[in-house]
This record gives structure tokens, sequence and C-alpha cells, in this order.
């Protein structure tokens, strides 16, 4: 009890009996002079009001003559009665306009409902539009890093950007239609040589077997090496065995990972390491800009369709709710 009620408390008994006591007034109040009125037409007939009053004195034998007078009870229990068949009258109409009001508005819900499902079909529409003339660009931007850096059918290069603890993606080119295929979207960010590079900057390796001479030495390496399992393995649709993974770092922090891969051994064999790690620093601004803008226009979009779900929604529970 003390816990529920004072200043303090977190009681609100009274209140929602208050709450209650104001709907129902006009309901209270015809219920209560209809009784009124009844008792005191039933009284009435056989009421003396000399004789009652000569039996009591004072104050309170005047205050009981008031409230047993059937005569009093009369003439407040009618008005009683027509004020509160009144206020329930009007109440109850205005309660029936609200009503056809509601009707109105939740016969617009379907049409709401349709407008909000047109308006995120346009929304993923432009969505998938600016992301895609955004990977063309890209696309076009490692095509022109392979004339530059002259690859070859055996070679690959990818951009990944790192998200909520994870590698995504960005875009991919190889001149072997095989080798650019993309089979996978998402990465763990603590597997392969994007996480090597991803934590330490960059990342060389020039000591895993190749697949043309030994298949199990290859697929064994992968496995104590990048802790890849063995059905992954199998499923790889390009088998390299020389990688070159330097970290795309804005404002000292690492957003993403660019990987050059190929199946030749023979892949380093030239300074052509030298040649990718001075190309990509000299491009490191535009390497960060690729990932940021996807980043960007992923996130933004996502955001606006989010909060378009939420104001919607909101507005329709505001009109539940009335």
């Amino acid at each position: 009890m003390f816990k529920n009620f004072g200043f303090s408390g977190k009681s609100e008994y009274f209140q929602s009996k208050g709450a209650s006591l104001d709907n129902g007034f006009f309901i209270i109040l015809t219920s209560v002079g209809t009784i009124v009125f009844g008792l005191s037409c039933a009284f009435i007939s056989s009421y003396e009001p000399i004789v009652t009053w000569s039996q009591f004195q004072g104050i309170s034998g005047f205050i009981y003559f008031f409230i047993s007078n059937p005569i009093i009870g009369m003439f407040v229990g009618v008005p009683m009665l027509i004020v509160g068949a009144i206020g329930t009258y009007k109440d109850q109409n205005k309660q029936n306009k609200e009503i056809d009001k509601l009707k109105v508005e939740n016969s617009e819900l379907p049409k709401i409902k349709s407008k909000v499902n047109a308006i995120q079909e346009e929304l993923e529409a432009f969505k998938s539009k600016v992301i895609e003339s955004h990977l063309d660009l890209v696309a076009n931007w490692l095509k022109g890093l392979d004339k530059i850096l002259k690859l070859d059918n055996n070679d690959r290069v990818t951009i990944y950007y790192e998200n909520k603890e994870e590698f995504y993606l960005l875009q991919r080119h190889s001149r072997n239609p095989k080798y650019k295929k993309v089979h996978r979207q998402k990465f763990p960010l603590n597997q392969g040589v994007i996480s090597k590079a991803f934590e330490d900057g960059e990342y060389l390796e020039i000591l895993c077997p190749s697949i043309d001479d030994s298949p199990d030495l290859y697929k064994q390496f992968l496995q104590d090496t990048y802790e890849y399992e063995s059905d992954k393995i199998d499923k790889l649709t390009m088998n390299s065995c020389r990688y070159l993974s330097l970290a795309i770092i804005e404002a000292d922090i690492h957003v993403g990972v660019i990987v050059f891969e190929s199946t030749s051994k023979n892949f380093f064999d030239t300074d052509k390491a030298k040649k990718i790690k001075g190309y990509c620093k000299d491009h490191q601004g535009q390497l960060s800009k690729f990932v940021r803008d996807m980043l960007k226009l992923d996130t933004e979009v996502k955001v606006k369709i989010a909060g378009l779900d939420r104001t919607v929604e909101s507005d329709i529970d505001q009109m539940l709710k009335k």
C-alpha cells in the first residue's frame, strides 16, 4: 500500500476510477435519477410532510427530513433523469460520428498500404540502379588496372569492404569469365588472405602449392594456413596459389581489402608485387571512396525505407487506438 499511494507512489487506482466516472457520468446520472424518481413516486401517496416534520428536530432532523422527502426526491430525480437522458443521447450521437469517421479512415488503410508498397518498390528500384551504376564505375576502374598491370587469364582482382564484422564483395574482375563469376557475397572476418591483410595492412602468399602439381598438398595447405573447410575448397571456382592482399585505408582505419590472386606459380617472378603495391598506394583515395560510397548507398536507402515503415505504422497505430 505504502509503495503504491502517495506522491511517490505508482498506483493509478483513483485516476482510472475517475476516468470511468467521467465516461459514464450521464448513464450514472440517468440511473440515479430514475431510482430517486421511482422511489419518490412509490412513497408520495402515503407521505404526510407535516407529521414527518414534527418528528424531527435540529439540523440532523432537517437533513433527514430533506433526504427522505419524496416530494423533494421527485424534484431532484426528474432533472437528473432529463439531464442524464439528454447527455446520454448527445454522447451516443458523438460516438456514432466518431465511429463513422473511423470507418472512413479504416477504408483508406488499404490505399495507404498500397501507396507505401509502391514507394518502397520505387526506392528499391532506385537503390538497385544507383548501386548498379556504382558497381559499373568500380568495374571500369578494375579494367583499367588490369591493362596497366598487364594481368592475364590466370589472374583475378577483387575488392571487399567490411560491414558489421563481415566482408562483402564489392566488385571483381578477371579476363577469364569463369574466374569473374561471383558465387558468394559475404565472407567471415577472421579467415583467409582477406582477414590477414585487413589486420596487418598487407599479405603476400608465395608458398602455396599449385593444385596442378598436387591437389592433396594444395588442399592441405589451405586447411592448415587459412582454416578453409574441405567442402569449401572443393567448391572453389579458382584454385589460386599466389595472393597479394592490401588493406584499403581511410583516415588510418581499415575499411576494406583489395586482393590480387593467380593460379600461376610465376605470378610474382618479376617485380609485379612492387608495381601492384605502388599503384594501389597512389590510388588509395579512390579505393577508399569506392568502399565509402558503397557503404553510404547501402545504408542510406535502408534507413529511408525503415523510416518510412515506422512513420506509416505509427499513423496506422494512432488510427486504431482512437
